[in-house]
């Protein structure tokens, strides 16, 4: 078929949502012709990324929006790029409406933003379309609002003030009711396309992370290896904002840490939280168990997660959770907040599902979790080679694209 897709971000150099766009374009290129609309920002990037030859032959890219340069502030960059999105669908609908008129599309695909914040115009094309996989609904729960600093607090508030108006947006209703399929992400988002389309009909749940053959093995390979003497080994990675609660962690830890349990926790990233953390690090006595660290090479991150025996992130809004996937796939034991995207990947067999309380209970079943694993380190061997083996099957690039294309079959017979 010959597809358009709307994909701000896709870009080879960049993580996060990026690699959602670069990964599904990837995909989509193995069975149809794709022109893509992305963002005027990395158009460079993508001819760089051509003349690399990363680009597969029958992908074509297009460019919409008006950029800047990025503010310094991390907290206002954020915020920067949000409004530059909404610039961004506004000036991709003239875009894809003159790439239509000469190529005549047989359908199009919104692939990232993976948001239903904001609305996507290509539905006002008049041909098949087909949105996402999206997220949205995944609330923060005020009652863990006092693990927060004060400006991950402000950043919470005002993100359910957005998910209220966006709910309730006009805009935002009509693109996704007047999508002929939308794929949710988590079981929140499906909960709130639901309630937006009426029914159940035409909504499907799909995860924008899945991995290929060659990167299952890549990852995988570290489970047979995995070593259990000394200190429990427990990390994550991404960006660390309030929404990881990454406190909440530490508050599980020095209840362990009261316990006996030995451990090293390794914050591979940075984030606007972290000054915060570092500060209740050292008013709960943890200040020799956890390593603050920054992004990491790739050689440095595999053997991280080679020597990982814990993924320890109670993150209140994580939509899939790359690392999580990732570390799952080298053998390490997920304990996360049974919501959003963990609550699909990760299942009683193969890791613990923190239920969302109170700080007090959460962090007590943090602490009850790592605590089994350090008295029974053949947990680490059971449970991680079953979480290997669950994103072996279900995370997958075959996956995706048969969902993707049995999707495609069955809105194009309908025009």
């Amino acid at each position: 078929m010959k597809v358009l897709v709307s994909a701000i971000a896709c870009n080879p150099y960049l993580g996060s949502e990026s690699h959602f766009g670069r990964a599904a374009i990837k995909c989509l290129a193995r069975d149809h012709e794709l022109f893509v609309i992305t963002t005027s920002r990395d158009r460079a990037d993508m001819e760089k990324a051509a003349g690399a030859g990363l680009v597969p032959p029958n992908v074509k890219y297009f460019y919409a929006g008006k950029f800047s340069p990025w503010h310094p502030n991390r907290m206002r960059a954020r915020i920067q790029g949000w409004r530059e999105y909404v610039d961004f669908t506004r000036d991709s609908l003239a875009v894809a409406r003159e790439l239509h008129r000469h190529e005549k599309f047989d359908l199009v695909h919104h692939v990232t933003y993976t948001t239903s914040r904001v609305a996507s115009p290509m539905w006002r094309l008049g041909i098949p379309f087909v949105y996402g996989p999206i997220c949205g609904n995944e609330p923060y729960p005020f009652r863990l609002f006092p693990l927060l600093s004060p400006l991950g607090a402000g950043f919470e508030l005002s993100r359910k003030l957005h998910n209220f108006r966006s709910r309730h947006s006009p805009a935002v209703r009509k693109s996704i009711r007047r999508a002929n399929h939308v794929f949710a992400i988590t079981e929140e988002a499906e909960h709130l396309l639901t309630a937006v389309r009426g029914s159940g009909a035409g909504i499907s749940k799909l995860s924008p992370g899945f991995y290929s053959t060659e990167q299952v093995a890549a990852f995988s390979r570290f489970v047979p290896e995995k070593k259990l003497d000394g200190p429990l080994q427990i990390y994550v990675a991404g960006h660390l904002g309030g929404q990881k609660c990454v406190a909440l962690a530490f508050h599980g830890l020095a209840l362990a840490k009261k316990r006996g349990v030995k451990f090293r926790y390794h914050l591979g990233a940075d984030g606007p939280e972290v000054p915060h953390l570092k500060k209740l690090a050292v008013r709960l006595g943890l200040t020799d168990e956890i390593i603050f660290g920054n992004q990491m090479s790739r050689e440095n991150y595999l053997k991280e997660l080679g020597r990982t025996h814990i993924y320890l992130l109670p993150s209140m809004r994580e939509t899939v959770g790359l690392t999580m996937l990732e570390a799952m796939l080298a053998g390490a034991v997920p304990v996360v907040a049974d919501n959003g995207g963990p609550r699909v990947a990760v299942t009683p067999d193969c890791g613990y599902k923190i239920s969302v309380t109170t700080p007090g209970q959460m962090a007590r079943q943090i602490a009850d979790a790592v605590t089994a694993i350090d008295r029974d380190r053949n947990i680490v061997l059971e449970k991680g080679k079953r979480a290997s083996q669950r994103v072996a099957e279900h995370y997958t690039e075959d996956n995706y694209r048969h969902a993707v294309n049995a999707v495609y079959e069955s809105v194009t017979r309908l025009k």
